[in-house]
């Protein structure tokens, strides 16, 4: 699939794929993280129908990102990654200003299952170009220089939606799904920065560590479940900061808390090889999101809320970063593995939505904790066998 002619990383693709990244990533911070405040404050969704909402989503978003490996090599006599892109794009701009569609509903479900689709497609092939061609160090570097611009402009469109709460007109939280049409012609000039294919991932590079193969089984596990615990928030965030009389102007922004503290541990990451093969990396961030999660949704206090969003940040920085190193890595930065990589990502925003659904029908906060709770229970079993395996195996380190 890859082109003979782009064998290592060129610096114009690097820039344009930077700057694709910087204008979708708009785009998927006010899905997966804004869409909430968008349905009950213009659409006045209940918590069950944003529930149901982000669980059609996240379907979507897990089957189509599974697929879009073989989406590409289907089309590649007939299209180059850089045309496929292209047309997403296209795709995206055509569907944003649906949601603007009269009084109905109808438009904010079309432009939120449609990024989704396109998201699923888009993201294995940016993956692709960030990692592939590269040394062990240098894939570290991409890949953490590439999360910093995602992460940022993740956080970044929460604070843009700030204004936007209080105002009244054209000028509501909708204007933010609006905002993708112009976002998506901004990417299709981007893309003349971009090289046809992703350059060819050679194996002369150092060996990949053993300890890489577990340790990727494991992430594999634990990464969905992170997104779980994201996908059960971001719905609830909303209603949570509304009870605890959070002013709607201060509501973007503080739910940006978590954001902003997962950019900063994938900013020491990204400069430090400390983490590499030690499963205590993997253990600390499953831990600090699964009890950051439990603070937020438990605890009616701001101080507490504070207090849970940044280990919840902290937490899902670790296991992202951890997760998308090791598959680049053992999967040689194919669009296969970034494929895998986001299909499990939309399994977590299914069932955390699901979860989050079944806990506040079945009572509120506290239920929603104990279901997410024993759902994570369940993971930490698969996840736990590549770690007893490599240990009877003698390769575990940290």
């Amino acid at each position: 699939m890859a082109d003979s002619t782009c064998e290592t990383p060129r610096r114009d693709s690097t820039a344009g794929i930077a700057a694709i990244t910087l204008l979708n990533s708009l785009a998927t911070g006010v899905l997966w993280n804004g869409l909430g405040f968008v349905t009950e404050r213009d659409f006045h969704f209940t918590q069950t129908e944003t529930y149901l909402l982000y669980i059609a989503t996240g379907a979507l978003y897990m089957v189509a990102a599974l697929w879009s490996g073989c989406v590409v090599r289907a089309v590649k006599h007939r299209m180059s990654p850089r045309a496929v892109m292209a047309l997403l794009f296209a795709l995206q701009a055509l569907t944003a200003p649906l949601v603007y569609l009269e009084q109905s509903s109808v438009g904010l479900i079309a432009i939120a299952l449609v990024t989704s689709f396109t998201g699923a497609l888009l993201w294995p092939i940016v993956e692709a170009y960030v990692g592939a061609g590269r040394s062990a160090e240098d894939t570290r570097r991409a890949v953490g220089r590439w999360c910093l611009v995602w992460m940022a402009s993740v956080a970044g469109a929460l604070l843009l939606m700030a204004p936007l709460t209080q105002s009244q007109g054209w000028f509501t939280p909708r204007l933010a799904l609006a905002g993708i049409a112009p976002l998506s012609v901004l990417s299709v000039v981007a893309l003349h920065w971009v090289a046809p294919r992703p350059p060819l991932h050679h194996d002369h590079h150092e060996p990949v560590p053993a300890v890489y193969g577990p340790q990727l089984a494991c992430a594999r596990v634990i990464l969905p479940a992170s997104y779980l615990l994201v996908g059960a928030l971001s719905p609830l965030m909303p209603y949570l900061l509304t009870r605890m009389g959070t002013p709607l102007s201060a509501q973007t922004p503080l739910t940006a808390t978590w954001l902003g503290v997962r950019l900063g541990v994938v900013a020491i990451l990204a400069h430090a090889a400390f983490w590499h093969g030690r499963w205590g990396a993997l253990l600390a961030g499953a831990v600090a999101l699964a009890g950051g999660f439990a603070i937020v949704v438990a605890f009616d206090s701001m101080p507490a809320m504070v207090i849970g969003l940044c280990l919840f940040g902290a937490g899902h920085g670790m296991i992202y970063y951890a997760a998308l190193y090791y598959a680049l890595r053992v999967g040689s930065a194919q669009i296969d593995a970034g494929s895998v990589h986001e299909a499990l990502i939309g399994l977590g925003y299914v069932v955390g939505p699901a979860a989050g659904l079944a806990g506040t029908l079945l009572g509120g906060g506290a239920w929603t904790v104990v279901l997410i709770w024993i759902v994570l229970g369940l993971v930490a079993i698969p996840a736990l066998q590549p770690w007893l395996k490599a240990r009877r195996l003698g390769t575990v380190a940290g």
